[in-house]
């Protein structure tokens, strides 16, 4: 019998930047230990939870190619359903724009489970009529909301289907340093004004103008501009130029800055905004699906912030002077002031709690059944090769011959629990973890564990990985980085567990 919270699972995409697994921290954060929270995450960022001492564990996303593309929907369900049945999950959470087939097929075995899809709203005019159809196989779809809703075209304006919250973000779950004490803990300049500028990390050109441009003004007008950079690539390093920082969540240290041109991105303007930090938004066309350029220009219109294509200098370069004039960064951040607090991470936790307590209907489990018989049957008429229909039906691959390069990786596990470093390994190495060290995640084939994890967890995982790589005998014991890296603290002998021993 289930004492104690009810565990829930928050799952979010990889993404390109840290929107996703910022509005599942906002949500856990919001619950107030009215949940469990479990982080599950494709993102390699998915370490910065372990400052709030949450449980997570991560999985390589299909741009990763550790298991190939065509079965990567099979093992992403597999890894789903492994851990809601380690944690005994009352609920699972997807954070995302498109919800993958793998949780589809992850939600489709596990049936009293309600699978929740938090799902934003401002999608580009047109975009997103595929993830669009299903939606009804959720037991709940919650929309957080935009301060910008006003001017929303998307699909999503015209669907019934949403439970509709207030703003998630993390103002307000996230205490902020004082002025004083961001700039010291930046290590920022606190006799010159401070500008932040964010533009995220698209290469176009345009936003590359912008950003030399906006450096030039600033820093001539005496400002000392501070540039972000991603904890999904790491701290940046530069020896000249704007100071760079990496941190998160970047919300705890904006009372450190005067100003900011940042990109309209959703969690960017929320975190800005009730933060009432005078900001330039400038909207990223490379958004797939996110309809920067109608929040910018919305919020621009409320008097709340400015707004500035990049792809017009004359215009971005005038608004750049008048974010310089002080009186009109008093206009903004009082504007900002006068909003009401966000409650969107609150009403979406009290939603999702609500949710794990009574389960699914059976009426809604068979129409969700009935949905997903619908949604097989139209992908696989049609199709008569029998690898594209295993593969819809969810099979798990058949091992590959030597040498063909589309199967299974052909890997060696080496089993590092309790791992205290960043190991160099091979790339014919496969790192089996439950460690949540800062950069572990990129550049090299990892499987990772949930901390803490049960002995028919880790023979589960084991179980995963056979049926996923070719797993090969050790090539050497242990792994050579020169440091000791490897802490005794999971004494376990994983070998008699059905990994390979290392």
């Amino acid at each position: 019998m289930r004492t104690g919270p009810p565990t829930v699972v928050l799952a979010t995409t990889n993404g390109k930047g840290m929107g996703h697994l910022s509005r599942q921290l906002a949500l856990a954060l919001a619950s107030l230990g009215g949940m469990d929270p479990v982080i599950f995450s494709l993102s390699s960022a998915v370490t910065v939870v372990n400052q709030y001492g949450m449980r997570a564990e991560w999985a390589p996303g299909s741009q990763r190619r550790q298991v190939p593309r065509r079965h990567w929907d099979a093992y992403l369900a597999e890894r789903i359903t492994a851990l809601v049945t380690e944690t005994n999950a009352s609920a699972f959470v997807f954070d995302g724009v498109y919800p993958y087939d793998g949780v589809l097929r992850a939600l489709r075995r596990m049936p009293d489970v309600p699978f929740i899809w938090s799902r934003r709203a401002m999608w580009k005019k047109g975009a997103g009529s595929r993830a669009l159809r299903y939606r009804r196989l959720f037991a709940a779809v919650l929309e957080p909301g935009d301060l910008a809703s006003a001017g929303d075209v998307g699909r999503t304006v015209y669907l019934e289907d949403a439970r509709r919250v207030g703003p998630i973000t993390l103002v307000g779950q996230v205490p902020q340093l004082s002025r004083e004490q961001a700039i010291e803990e930046l290590d920022l300049d606190p006799d010159r004004p401070r500008l932040l500028l964010t533009l995220g990390s698209s290469k176009r050109s345009d936003l590359y103008a912008a950003h030399q441009r906006t450096v030039e003004q600033f820093t001539a007008a005496g400002w000392q501009v501070v540039v972000t950079s991603s904890p999904l690539r790491g701290r940046a390093k530069s020896a000249a130029g704007p100071k760079q920082i990496s941190v998160f969540p970047l919300v705890r240290y904006l009372r450190a800055f005067d100003a900011a041109v940042s990109a309209s991105g959703y969690n960017a303007v929320h975190e800005l905004l009730y933060s009432a930090v005078p900001t330039l938004l400038v909207p990223n066309a490379d958004a797939i699906t996110d309809d920067q350029r109608t929040r910018a220009r919305i919020v621009g219109n409320t008097g709340l912030a400015l707004a500035a294509d990049p792809d017009r200098p004359r215009e971005f370069d005038a608004a750049l002077e008048r974010l310089l004039d002080h009186r009109v960064r008093d206009r903004l951040a009082a504007s900002c002031r006068d909003l009401d607090p966000p409650t969107g991470a609150t009403e979406a936790a009290r939603a999702v709690i609500g949710l794990a307590a009574v389960g699914v209907p059976a009426g809604e489990r068979m129409e969700a059944a009935s949905l997903h018989a619908q949604r097989f049957a139209r992908r696989v008429v049609g199709r008569a090769l029998p690898p594209a229909v295993a593969n819809l039906v969810g099979r798990p691959p058949r091992l590959a011959r030597p040498g063909d390069l589309r199967g299974p990786l052909q890997v060696s596990p080496l089993l590092a629990p309790g791992l205290a470093g960043v190991p160099q390994i091979g790339g014919d190495q496969l790192l089996v973890t439950d460690a949540l060290t800062p950069g572990l995640f990129d550049g090299r084939y990892v499987e990772h564990l949930l901390p803490g994890a049960s002995d028919d967890y880790v023979r589960a995982r084991a179980e995963i990985a056979a049926r996923y790589y070719r797993l090969a005998p050790p090539s050497s014991p242990g792994i050579e980085t020169g440091e000791a890296i490897l802490a005794k603290s999971d004494e376990r002998d994983w070998s008699k567990l059905g990994w390979p021993a290392s």
